[in-house]
């Protein structure tokens, strides 16, 4: 689609905050009026859309997707289907399967990974079990039932990065963890990518994988943006 306004801005709507295009309000997709919960995440998404040129590239208006996201699915029909999703990263999450060797590797799992399992218990109640080695380990019925509560409690903002967080790094806790606040979107990064790195490291340079960590860290960086600038004035 070409570009077919000439000025972007932020303003003020009953019920928060939206973006302008010549004057005129913005839908979502589903034609949901966007209304935006702060000044500063209206400012950033306007932003979006006054820096494209010539053609609209959607890819490039990440944050104006994340607020789609939370104001479509967050609390449309659509959110129970996708809660269901997001609750099968729990029964096979990223950072309850360690390696057995080499001991590097193990130790760098276990100072990443050990303190995000420790928050989940300590925040949530919630124990899942680590394993060693390749091979499948049942979760506790009652901590997926724990989840599933979790997931459904989530407010439409943090439903929004912790569904985008666990689709890109494998892992539920992470994607609560980022959406929480409780670690960085470097640190997200480092738990998703542990072995990844050590291989990096062990093999040298894969301009391919390095590459798609670029690109992976890229795209949680934008979710804790769009984090912060949702809770900037709330």
């Amino acid at each position: 689609m070409k570009r077919f306004y000439k000025q972007a801005e932020a303003g003020t709507a009953p019920g928060g905050h939206t973006v302008r295009l010549d004057g005129k309000a913005l839908r979502t997709p589903l034609q949901h009026p966007f209304i935006l919960p702060t000044a500063a995440l209206a400012a950033a998404a306007a932003a979006e859309w006054q820096a494209q040129a010539g053609d609209i590239s959607p890819a490039d208006m990440p944050l104006n997707q994340l607020a789609n996201t939370m104001i479509d699915k967050g609390r449309g029909d659509d959110r129970a289907a996708m809660n269901a999703e997001m609750l099968k990263y729990a029964g096979s999450d990223l950072v309850c399967y360690y390696a057995t060797h080499p001991a590097e590797l193990v130790a760098r799992q276990e100072s990443l990974w050990h303190p995000l399992l420790g928050w989940l218990h300590d925040a949530h109640g919630v124990i899942l079990r680590p394993v060693s080695g390749i091979r499948y380990e049942e979760q506790p019925a009652e901590s997926l039932q724990m989840m599933e509560k979790i997931v459904a409690g989530l407010p439409p903002d943090d439903f929004t990065v912790a569904q985008a967080a666990m689709g890109l790094t494998g892992s539920a806790v992470i994607g609560l963890a980022l959406a929480s606040g409780r670690i960085s979107a470097d640190q997200a990064f480092a738990a998703a990518t542990v072995d990844e790195a050590f291989q990096l490291e062990k093999w040298g340079e894969d301009e391919i994988a390095r590459k798609k960590l670029d690109r992976l860290r890229a795209e949680l960086t934008v979710l804790e943006k769009f984090r912060f600038l949702v809770k900037a004035s709330l």
